[in-house]
Order: structure tokens, then C-alpha cells, then sequence
């Protein structure tokens, strides 16, 4: 059996059983490129470890694709098309996750008003666009995949909702957002409509000809928004702030404005694991990267606390 027919049998059993699949089928059609789509049985272990080391230092894309082609080759093994798996049997240690970068206000602005570079006598809206869709991760907190799924049906103006559909976890949900974001999504739907207009259904963020922006294109558009806004880290291209901190940034500057408010910021975990699509709090304490100024609102309640305790 080749490569590419074993994938595509492999995949559809997957989604069969109700999974998407897709970053996974990705990785293995990439390997069926790797191989030359031979057959099965003549992949060699040299060709799979190939594939699955990559270029430079081991990272997480190292145990994604190792996963991927584990899976495959149990499939292949369970079924009789393979005898053995050319994969190797120890992996290296998983590299620590990366830590976020907590953007500043100042730095959201500078970032917000660096969109402007983007626009072009050809792409006329490409920069307003992408300024758009960086007010919407912040202000929304969507997983940048959610935000670009948004269909003009999905905004409910009156409102000051999104309906989010087909999220990370299968589930829809609803995501209130405040005056301000509602003004500029406002703002942006007017353009949009005068611009170009092919129903409710079609993209929020679309290019110059009303398709859906890719995740691809907006992370490249992103790298060069940074460079223009120096928005910069230390640590080389890999160490760079992403477009997924956002996300990041969003829950922890609602966590601080919280502890200064005095709100029950425990009490109030649940209600915003909810608000960023989580199914546990585990996952949402993940989010929130002790910052030096959410550790001494933390600090300072703490005190209070022990404090209040020996009295």
C-alpha cells in the first residue's frame, strides 16, 4: 500500500469516529511528501526519523509529528500492512512550553497604529483590516482560528455578542464584548459592506476580494506589524511576541483589573474559563502568566489575608 493511500485510509478512520484531524492529516501528508509516496513497507527508519527530527534543535513540532506517524503506523501495524514501525522507541525530553509575552497598553497601541504599513495602492484596506482583527483578539480574547472563522452573521451588534461556532472543543458558545470593540466591529462592517458584500454568512475579515483571511498570511502580516511597531524580545526569531499572546494578554489584564477593583478574583476563574472557551480552570490558570504587577496585586491580597487571619 502507498504512503499517501494509507494516510488517506487512516485519516477518514479518524474522522470517522468523530475527530477533525487536521493539523495531524497535515503532518502526514507532509510525510507521504517526505517519502515519495512509496510504499509502505519501504519507508526506512532513516527517512522517518528524517522527517520527524526536522531542521535545528528538538521542539514540540517534534513530538506533534512523532504522535501523528505513531498513530499511523499503529493503524498500519493493527491491520497487517506494515510488520514493524520505523519509528524510534525513545524520544528526547519535550523542550519547557514557551512562556507568553504579556504585551503593555502602550505596546497594543503602538502595534494597533503599525497596522497602517500594510496598507497598499493595491491592498487599500489590508491595513484597517488587520488593525481590526487586533482589537478583536484583544478585546474578545478568541483563539485567533475563532476569530478568523467569524462570519457577519456571527456579530450581533445590538447585542454585543459573538457567536462562536465549531470551537477547539466542538462546542458553540457566546462571547459578550464591550462598547468600545463594538464601535470599531461597527465601523468595520459599514466599510466592509460598501466595499464589497456577498451575504450574512460571508467572512467578518476578508481581503480586497472578500475571502477569508488565512492564518498563514495574518502571522506573516503580523511579523512585519511588529518589526513596525519594534515590538521586540530578546532571544532570537523563536523568542519573538506572537500573535496568540493576545490571548494571553487579555486574561491577565482582566485578572489585574480585577485585583484592583477588589473582586473575588477566585470566584471569578469560572465565569472566565467559560468566557475563553475552556472545559477546565486548569486550563485557564494556564493563562495567567505571573506578570510583576499581577504578582503583587496577588502578593498584596495575600498579605491581606494572613494578615486578616492573626488578627
Amino acid at each position: 500500500m502507498k504512503v499517501v493511500t494509507l494516510v488517506h485510509n487512516y485519516v477518514s478512520f479518524k474522522r470517522s469516529l468523530g475527530m477533525r484531524y487536521r493539523s495531524q492529516a497535515h503532518v502526514l501528508e507532509a510525510f507521504a511528501r517526505h517519502t515519495g509516496n512509496v510504499e509502505i513497507d519501504e519507508v526506512t527508519v532513516p527517512a522517518a526519523r528524517s522527517f520527524i527530527a526536522g531542521r535545528g534543535p528538538v521542539t514540540a513540532s517534534w513530538h506533534q509529528r512523532h504522535a501523528a506517524l505513531n498513530g499511523l503506523y499503529r493503524f498500519a501495524v493493527s491491520r497487517d500492512i506494515v510488520a514493524l514501525s520505523p519509528l524510534p522507541l525513545i524520544c528526547p525530553k519535550r523542550p519547557p512550553e514557551r512562556t507568553p509575552h504579556i504585551y503593555s497598553v502602550e505596546e497594543l497601541r503602538r502595534l494597533i497604529a503599525a497596522t497602517a504599513c500594510l496598507t497598499t495602492h493595491t491592498c487599500p484596506s489590508r491595513g484597517t483590516t488587520f488593525g481590526v482583527l487586533l482589537t478583536l483578539l484583544y478585546g474578545s480574547a478568541l483563539r485567533i482560528g475563532e476569530a478568523l472563522a467569524l462570519t457577519l452573521n456571527d456579530v450581533s451588534l445590538s447585542d454585543r455578542l459573538l457567536t462562536v461556532r465549531e470551537t477547539k472543543f466542538y462546542k458553540q458558545r457566546w462571547v459578550p464584548i464591550g462598547p468600545q470593540l463594538t464601535t470599531v466591529l461597527k465601523t468595520h462592517i459599514r466599510q466592509r459592506s460598501r466595499r464589497l458584500y456577498d451575504g450574512q454568512h460571508s467572512a467578518l475579515l476578508a481581503g480586497e476580494s472578500g475571502r477569508r483571511l488565512s492564518y498563514s498570511h495574518v502571522r506573516t502580516l503580523f511579523r512585519q506589524v511588529r518589526r513596525e511597531a519594534r515590538v521586540i524580545c530578546d532571544g532570537g526569531p523563536k523568542a519573538q511576541p506572537r500573535l496568540h499572546d493576545f490571548r494571553h494578554t487579555a486574561a491577565v489584564h482582566r485578572v489585574v483589573h480585577w485585583y484592583r477593583t477588589g473582586k473575588d478574583v477566585q470566584r471569578l476563574l469560572l465565569p472566565l474559563a467559560t468566557f475563553l472557551g475552556h472545559i477546565s480552570i486548569v486550563s485557564t490558570q494556564r493563562y495567567l502568566t505571573m506578570t510583576p504587577e499581577l504578582l503583587h496585586h496577588a502578593a498584596r491580597r495575600f498579605e491581606g489575608y494572613a494578615w486578616g487571619g492573626l488578627q
